[in-house]
């Protein structure tokens, strides 16, 4: 990609992808556990816009690309469908492209767009009480807590309707194992829970300037990790060697953390609901990893820092690594807010010598409720919103960079547009990546498991003390 090409897609994608990248990530950092803080994706951003066609009328994407599919899409034409959402890019990607399902189906689709915080709150209300106002909402770490509660109606009647899906066409196995992993209440579940929509991915983040200062490699194993944040800390004056999420949060350091301790060979729930795995040698040695790393080459006060402190450290040019962090870094660690903007380079992130490559990746899906009041409507509005054709406009002609596709990934338009080496890197890491379980009391335990972690960093304990007690309050969560 050309500077002048890649500076159009970072002005047009940096300010939304980071917007978004927030509420992506960041839950549970509150004290009560409930894993909601406050602060939404884009809570300062928009509802997406207007609805809008085309130049001069035209859809934005030609009738004929869903004609192939054998749908009946205006099986519902006159009836219209509530969507509930957070400020989000994936809204502001989709709704120029909303006309053409209007068209299609002659279903109206009513947007309500709110911050994380305040949807949060209104999704609860709504399935809870049975309201059933929303058709389709936004669905996140709490899926299965909505599924066991019997919140979110399984959506595998209607893949089974020949009149609503086409599995021919719409072409499933081009979703990322990750993403259609998730999307069955991440392995809690033999449903679909609901349709992805957006997934990010981690990968590593370091300053090409300084690799040929120093003649580093860029690291594929946990030690050359090290090693090379360990040059550039004692070798640089006000650059630390590496930066990572410190502050608690089951979106913030255990985000990372939950890497690393797959890549040891270990993984969260060894036996569920009684073993949480946490004070195994895996996660014990992970953590000891991790913990070190941000104690002997991290910044000051490196237990607090959030998502943001760690892209705004790199972007300012005052660390030579992110050890591990969310692939949509990308546009803000190389676009006009970036001191270091022409040298970034992303890599996959590294793994034990021994151990096996298995990057977080995080997915927003959409689902419906039990008491939705247009269900079948509903879905048809997920079939189309995550379908190729979709799927494709939205990244190639519009400024998204989050599909769950994998063809848009090797799309070469939208590689052009996004650059090789960013779109590559993802691209692998999504194909092997193993997102968080997200089970029903995800949202409880992991607040507490990442206060242990946080303990750990900040040294008020060790590793092995933080993991043992993380794995005892997980267990004990469950117990009673």
């Amino acid at each position: 990609m050309t500077n002048s090409n890649r500076r159009k897609f970072l002005k047009a994608t940096g300010v939304g992808l980071l917007g978004g990248l927030a509420g992506c990530t960041r839950g549970g950092d509150g004290s009560d556990g409930s894993g909601s803080d406050g602060s939404s994706d884009g809570s300062g951003g928009t509802d997406g816009g207007t609805s809008t066609d085309g130049n001069d009328g035209e859809l934005a994407i030609p009738l004929s690309e869903y004609e192939d599919a054998d749908i009946d899409w205006r099986q519902f034409e006159g009836t219209s469908i509530n969507i509930g959402a957070v400020q989000h890019p994936w809204v502001s990607a989709i709704k120029p492209a909303v006309p053409v399902f209007e068209e299609l189906t002659g279903i109206d689709v009513v947007w309500n767009v709110l911050p994380e915080q305040q949807f949060r709150t209104k999704r609860q209300t709504d399935v809870s009480t049975g309201a059933g106002q929303f058709d389709v909402f936004y669905m996140d770490q709490v899926v299965n807590q909505f599924r066991e509660e019997g919140w979110i109606q399984p959506l595998d009647p209607f893949f089974d309707d020949d009149s609503l899906f086409d599995e021919d066409w719409y072409e499933p196995d081009d979703l990322f194992e990750a993403s259609r992993w998730q999307a069955h209440g991440g392995g809690y579940s033999d449903t679909w829970t609901g349709m992805p929509i957006t997934v990010e991915v981690q990968t590593q983040f370091y300053r090409k300037d300084l690799y040929e200062k120093h003649d580093l490699e860029v690291a594929e194993t946990l030690e050359e990790f090290r090693q090379n944040a360990k040059t550039i800390h004692e070798n640089e004056s006000d650059v630390v060697g590496t930066v990572g999420r410190g502050d608690k949060g089951y979106g913030m350091n255990i985000y990372i953390l939950n890497t690393f301790l797959r890549e040891f060979g270990s993984s969260l729930w060894t036996e569920f609901p009684t073993d949480s795995g946490l004070d195994s040698d895996g996660v014990i040695n992970a953590a000891e990893w991790y913990v070190g790393l941000l104690q002997d080459y991290g910044p000051e006060g490196a237990s607090t820092q959030t998502w943001s402190d760690v892209l705004s450290t790199m972007q300012e040019g005052r660390a030579g690594h992110i050890v591990s962090d969310a692939n949509l870094f990308w546009p803000g660690l190389t676009g006009p807010d970036s001191s270091v903007a022409d040298n970034i380079g992303i890599a996959k992130v590294p793994s034990p010598a021994d151990g096996q490559f298995s990057p977080n990746a995080f997915n927003w899906q959409i689902s419906t409720s039990k008491n939705a009041q247009n269900s079948e409507q509903a879905f048809l509005f997920m079939v189309w919103a995550s379908s190729q054709p979709t799927n494709t406009w939205m990244h190639v002609e519009g400024d998204a960079a989050f599909s769950v596709r994998q063809s848009v990934w090797e799309n070469d338009e939208f590689r052009s547009r996004v650059g090789e080496n960013f779109a590559q890197v993802t691209l692998e890491s999504l194909q092997e990546a193993a997102p968080d379980p997200f089970d029903r009391k995800y949202p409880q335990w992991g607040q507490r498991y990442s206060e242990e972690l946080q303990r750990a960093i900040a040294g008020q304990k060790s590793a092995e003390e933080a993991m043992t007690q993380a794995a005892s309050i997980a267990e004990d969560i469950y117990s009673n």
